[in-house]
């Protein structure tokens, strides 16, 4: 079996994926835009590769997390793209959050180079991602699913499987599009108790206890009445996924104004310049417009 897997994008989840799968004994061929964030797996053993085709040279199989639809593009495509460098019947599994137009370009783009690509996106932060308990949405050719299988079992406790990749993009932006809408609701809920001198623990003491409850208000909640916006995801991505999700429903035919509220919320959150905090600072945007500052 070839234990050599290719890895392009080492954002805060890519490397945690990158250095689950060396610890399990992978030999990993590395490429980011930033070379210094790989140096620490490059010191353990990895190899560096000047661009993302040639992580793919010598491996059955390229993971890639990157951030946006334009970086995937960019990493799959062209003279030094993954599918330049993967071997005839090597499988592509990209676990970013994209758009269903572009995995469903991708998927016979490669189909039609006799390559495969899985759109395979994931639910958890980086502690999930370190400890291998990270959901996956898999979409794309039975074939290709086979051979990634090991991996994402390493890397996930569940898995959904989907026919198509556009099928898993679109469910997982459905997914961030709960979360965006919950921090929406969370984040004004606590500036109301807080503007009301309400102390804002007691309502999610009230909540813990009904079946309103969701892990995530809990964590959340505590972290905002912390001020602690260290980034476990951030803002700037939120805005991003929500904003592919609108296009996505735009595309269906499917109305959702909620999100296009969600989204604007988070725009006014990058305009404030909370990008690079946690997506639970867009509570500050709330909190600037109860002072007329937005």
């Amino acid at each position: 079996m070839n234990r050599t897997i290719g890895f392009v994008g080492f954002g805060l989840m890519g490397t945690a994926m990158a250095t689950r799968l060396m610890r399990a004994g992978y030999k990993l061929r590395v490429h980011n835009r930033t070379k210094e964030k790989t140096e620490a797996l490059v010191s353990r053993g990895a190899r560096w590769c000047e661009t993302p085709g040639e992580t793919a040279r010598g491996a059955a199989i390229v993971c890639s997390m990157v951030a946006d639809p334009e970086a995937l593009a960019r990493v799959s495509r062209g003279p030094n793209g993954i599918l330049s460098g993967l071997r005839k019947g090597g499988v592509h599994i990209d676990l970013s959050t994209v758009s269903p137009q572009l995995t469903r370009n991708l998927a016979r783009e490669y189909t039609r180079a006799g390559r495969i690509f899985l759109h395979a996106p994931v639910l958890g932060s980086t502690q999930e991602a370190s400890a291998g308990r990270l959901l996956i949405i898999v979409g794309g050719r039975e074939k290709g699913y086979r051979k990634a299988k090991p991996v994402l079992r390493l890397m996930g406790t569940k898995h959904w499987r989907f026919v198509k990749p556009e099928e898993a993009s679109l469910v997982k932006l459905l997914c961030n599009f709960f979360i965006g809408g919950m921090i929406c609701t969370l984040t004004q809920a606590i500036a109301c108790t807080e503007k009301a001198l309400i102390e804002p623990s007691i309502l999610l003491d009230i909540i813990a206890h009904s079946r309103l409850n969701a892990p995530m208000y809990q964590t959340k909640g505590a972290k905002i009445i912390e001020r602690n916006f260290t980034p476990r995801f951030f803002a700037t991505h939120m805005l991003k996924d929500l904003s592919l999700f609108v296009q996505a429903a735009r595309d269906l035919g499917v109305p959702v104004p909620l999100a296009e509220t969600a989204r604007e919320t988070f725009r006014q959150a990058d305009l404030m310049g909370l990008g690079g905090e946690d997506y639970s600072a867009v509570i500050k945007v709330i909190e600037a417009k109860t002072l007329n500052r937005v």
